[in-house]
């Protein structure tokens, strides 16, 4: 009859619509999920890419100082040959006015 096959329709339909709803749901938590992998994989990169500047501005530091260090030493190597120098122009200039003196 003509009830029966509303009946029956109307059961497909709603068990269509119930199907369709529950793959909605399905896809959202999905979705949701992909979401916080996402989330969870970014994290882990920014964590990774803060941790090699980090390591980076260590490596710049600690050849800073490296170069800092050279430079003093260098620098006091250089005062000290200049010292010598100035030294032995004194004892040459001494030597020759004594020379200059005695004739």
């Amino acid at each position: 009859s003509a009830d029966n096959m509303y009946l029956t329709i109307k059961e497909e339909i709603d068990t269509m619509a119930a199907n369709f709803r529950k793959s909605l749901a399905e896809m959202g938590d999905t979705l949701n999920n992909v979401e916080t992998n996402l989330q969870n994989q970014i994290a882990i990169h920014n964590d990774a890419i803060a941790a090699l500047r980090k390591e980076a501005l260590k490596s710049l530091n600690d050849l800073e100082t490296g170069i800092a260090t050279e430079n003093a030493e260098r620098k006091k190597m250089y005062d000290q040959l200049n010292e010598k120098v100035a030294k032995g122009f004194a004892r040459i200039s001494a030597a020759i006015e004594k020379e200059t003196i005695a004739r």
